[in-house]
Formats: structure tokens, C-alpha cells, sequence
């Protein structure tokens, strides 16, 4: 385990610590360092990836697939059972509130016993036959994979890599991310507890441009699995391109929610906001682009600001607690930066637009959940990614206008519509270029429905079979069965 706590360890807010090889982890609650993570190197890494590859050759690529799965099923109920553990841990170095936490230990465990029950299902395909030949196709495992993971859904996104390219039999190596590692590094103890051999799950940590870069390029890692922003994709995937390698991307979002003139404005209007504010708006999949029918949109201004109000930011263990802190310092002056920015190009603040003004707040990294009215579509709220709790709300006047300007945009991860015209609903959900679109829902994911982005938001899906294919690889077998043949250079 790469990892080392140091629990009194208390340094100035901010400031380099020199740790060595060691980074510095922060509650960002309130600026206290929890610990510290060590940050692989080459040859620490070279250490990992042997292991899994020994785990890979002489015990898990041929343990038969029903056990791999009971194991998975296993690491499933360790993770049920240990989930108050899991979720302190979230809480303190990610700051999500602990409701937020305990959903995604539930989804941990749920994809693990999802892709357990899979294990053993995986099929082949036999090609067309002709006479005398037996033609088919073996999907193979890749033998070590890596998965890359950012630090807003830490358990759920370590789940949904880790139990799919275990299922397709592969070894697994999981970069957490280093401002939050500590529960990817207990939910991977919780896998040897379970009975999974060592070396077939493993975690290393630290800084994308460093460890991150090893991993993608390392040559015993056959693919990649990244989850994260846009430039970090193009990177990743520049990495693992310098060694031939595939990679799948679900990447950043700057996502579309059309409401139409009959709307019930009671359900969508905290519907939406909750998809900009929970977990801080630190999602790749928020709806940060409001685009309101004219008709109704004073009207959804006015609810969204009595709501927006009301969300109460506070110590993510509170239970009265809605909206916990940034993940850091810097990001929260980055937002304050890119708000101001949006109102000098025009946009109007009517909640928020500041850092907490709270004095029991004011160590941690908290911003007021925020709502801006009067953007343009050329407006940096408009254009940008914030990750922040910043919904933008934005006035259209018919159904073809809104949907050219939600899809103008480099990138195309997941879009909402609110409304009850059937017609008007079909017309744009296959039209909207959306990797998901949820109609009167939103952040609605299960191991059933596969998810991925179109776009600069990336490519490849995960859930589903379509999540396993990612980590396999084909391979055709020819076999022909003649006995009496015409051979070349006969005498």
C-alpha cells in the first residue's frame, strides 16, 4: 500500500510542504492536512506492473470465470459492510457531504455485484461457415490495465473500471488522484480482504504529469481507462498513442438542459439546480447551460434564486449540510475569477457569485451556490467549464434555435429536457449530440445504461457488456478442416 498517514500533521494553508516523495493531503473542509500519499516513480511503478502482470499469468487469467466473479460479489459485501469507513474517508479529503458519500459506496458495491453477475456470461462469435472450415472469434484480456480516475467520484469511478476489467479477466492498476486517494486505497484493500490474490488490484497515486504519464506510457499496461477533464485526455491519449496502446475517455462536459414551454417548472427548476450544486458542481455531467423557453423565463429566474438561496453550505458530516467545499484553494479563486469574468461580459448574478462569507467557513474552500441570469452565448459561463456550483440560465424562442445552440459547442457529454410535448421531446433528444440525454431526469446512472461522451467529451462506453468489451481485445481463429488438400509446391 503506497500510502502513509500522518494524522497530526498540520502545515500553512497553501503553502509547498516539503514532504520528499511524499504529497501533501487536504481537508478542504478546512485547510487541515489529513496525511500524506506517496507519488510513484518509474521504478515504483515497475514493481506494480510486474506484480500484476505475475497475478495475471499465474492466477487470475485462468481462474475460471464464475469464480472471478464470486470474488467480485465478495469485494462487493466488504465494501457494503464497510461503507461508513469508506465514506469518512470521502468526506474528510473530498468534502462531499456524507449523503452524497454514502450514494456512491452504495453504487460501488452495486457495480461490483452488477459485473460479478457478468463474469461468467461473456460470449464469442462464430464466423459464417463454409465447407470444411471453423471460423470464430476469442475475446482475450489484456493482461495489465490502467485506470486513471479525478477526485469527484472516487469510489463510484474506481468501481465501474476496476470490477468491468477484472470481469473481462484482466489485472487491474488504478491511479487515484492525489488530492483524495485515501478511499481508492481502502477500497483496494478491501478487494485483498476479500480474497482477491494480491497483485490482481492495485493502486499507485500521484500527480497526472507525472505518475499519470508513467502509466499511460508504461509498456506493460495493454489499455487505458481515463475519466477526467478534456486537456488531460489529450494528453493521456497523446501518452498511450506513443506506445500504440487504446485508450477509452469520458471527459469534461459543458452540458445542455432545454426547458420547453410546458415544463412543470415545481419539479425541473431544483431538479436542475441540484445537477449544478451536488458535489459542489464538481461533475462532469452537470447541467451548467439553462436554456429556458422565453415564455417562462422570469418565472424559472425567480424559483431558481428562492431555492438557490436556500442550499446550506456547512461541515460535509452535518446531516443539515447540502453543499460541501471545493476540492481546493486554488479552484475556488479560479471560479471566483471566471464569475467575475462572466459578469463584465454581461451576465447578471441573482444567488451567489462569491466565496462563503460565513467566518466558521472561512479556512475551507467554499463557494455560495450560484446562479446567473443574462448570459450569452458567447459569455465565458456559457463556453467554459466551471466544475463549480454555477448554473447559467440562457432565454430561447423556438425549438430549432435552441437546439443549434446546444449542440454549437466542442462538447457533447450529456443534455436534459424538461417538458411534456412528446413531439417537441423525440425531436430534440435525436437531434441533441449528447453521449446521454435524460428527459425529466438527470444524473440518472445504473450498470444497466451505459454512459460515455460524443465530441471533445470523449469516446468508448462503460456499464453494460460495453464497459467489459472495452478491456478486451479480439482475436479470430481460422481452422480448416480439409483432409485431402491441394497443397502449394506439391512434387
Amino acid at each position: 500500500m503506497a500510502e502513509r498517514l500522518r494524522s497530526g500533521l498540520v502545515g500553512p494553508r497553501g503553502a509547498e510542504v516539503p514532504l520528499g516523495h511524499y504529497l501533501p493531503v487536504h481537508n478542504p473542509s478546512d485547510g487541515r492536512i489529513l496525511g500524506e500519499v506517496l507519488e510513484a516513480d518509474a521504478s515504483q511503478l515497475d514493481d506494480v506492473v510486474d506484480g500484476a502482470q505475475t497475478a495475471y499469468s499465474c492466477v487470475w487469467r485462468d481462474m475460471p470465470p464464475e469464480q472471478r466473479g464470486a470474488l467480485l460479489r465478495a469485494w462487493a459485501d466488504r465494501v457494503s459492510a464497510h461503507a461508513q469507513e469508506l465514506v469518512e474517508l470521502e468526506t474528510a479529503d473530498v468534502g462531499h457531504p456524507t449523503r452524497d458519500a454514502t450514494a456512491d459506496a452504495q453504487r460501488a458495491a452495486q457495480w461490483l455485484t452488477y459485473y460479478g453477475g457478468m463474469a461468467d456470461k461473456l460470449e464469442s462469435h462464430v464466423y459464417a461457415n463454409y465447407p470444411d472450415r471453423l471460423a470464430y472469434e476469442v475475446r482475450e484480456p489484456y493482461g495489465v490495465v490502467a485506470g486513471i480516475i479525478p477526485f469527484n467520484a472516487n469510489l463510484v469511478l474506481a468501481s465501474i473500471k476496476a470490477s468491468a476489467a477484472l470481469a473481462a479477466g484482466n489485472c487491474f492498476v488504478l491511479k487515484a488522484p492525489e488530492v483524495s486517494p485515501f478511499s481508492s486505497y481502502r477500497f483496494a484493500e478491501l478487494a485483498r480482504e476479500a480474497g482477491l490474490p494480491a497483485g490482481v488490484m492495485n493502486v499507485v497515486s500521484g500527480r497526472g504529469a507525472t505518475t499519470g504519464k508513467l502509466l499511460s506510457e508504461h509498456v506493460g499496461i495493454g489499455m487505458v481507462s481515463f475519466t477526467g477533464s478534456t486537456a488531460g485526455g489529450r494528453a493521456v491519449a497523446a501518452q498511450a498513442g506513443g506506445a500504440i496502446k487504446p485508450v477509452t475517455m469520458e471527459l469534461g462536459g459543458k452540458n445542455a438542459v432545454i426547458v420547453l414551454a410546458d415544463a412543470d417548472l415545481d419539479v425541473a427548476v431544483p431538479s436542475i439546480l441540484h445537477s449544478n450544486f451536488v458535489k459542489s458542481g464538481q461533475s462532469c455531467v452537470a447541467g451548467s447551460r439553462v436554456f429556458v423557453h422565453e415564455s417562462v423565463h422570469e418565472r424559472f429566474c425567480e424559483m431558481a434564486k428562492r431555492l438557490a438561496d436556500t442550499v446550506v453550505m456547512g461541515d460535509p458530516r452535518d446531516p443539515r449540510t447540502h453543499m460541501g467545499p471545493l476540492i481546493t484553494r486554488t479552484q475556488r479563486d479560479r471560479v471566483a475569477s471566471l464569475v467575475a469574468d462572466a459578469v463584465d461580459q454581461g451576465a447578471t448574478i441573482i444567488s451567489g457569485g462569491h466565496a462563503s462569507e460565513d467566518a466558521d467557513l472561512g479556512s475551507g474552500n467554499y463557494f455560495a451556490p450560484t446562479v446567473l441570469a443574462d448570459v450569452t452565448d458567447d459569455n465565458i459561463a456559457a463556453r467554459e467549464e466551471f466544475f463549480a456550483p454555477v448554473a447559467s440560465v440562457l432565454s430561447f424562442r423556438d425549438i430549432d434555435e435552441v437546439l443549434y445552440r446546444s449542440n454549437n459547442t466542442g462538447m457533447g457529454l450529456a443534455a436534459q429536457v424538461w417538458g411534456n410535448d412528446a413531439g417537441a421531446i423525440q425531436y430534440l433528444v435525436r437531434r441533441l449530440e449528447a453521449g446521454t440525454v435524460w428527459v425529466n431526469s438527470y444524473r440518472s446512472l445504473h450498470p444497466t445504461i451505459s454512459i460515455g461522451g460524443v465530441k471533445d467529451s470523449g469516446f468508448g462506453r462503460e456499464n453494460r457488456f460495453a464497459g467489459v468489451d472495452a478491456f478486451l481485445r479480439p482475436k479470430s481463429v481460422v481452422w480448416d478442416l480439409t483432409t485431402n488438400r491441394s497443397l502449394p509446391y506439391a512434387v
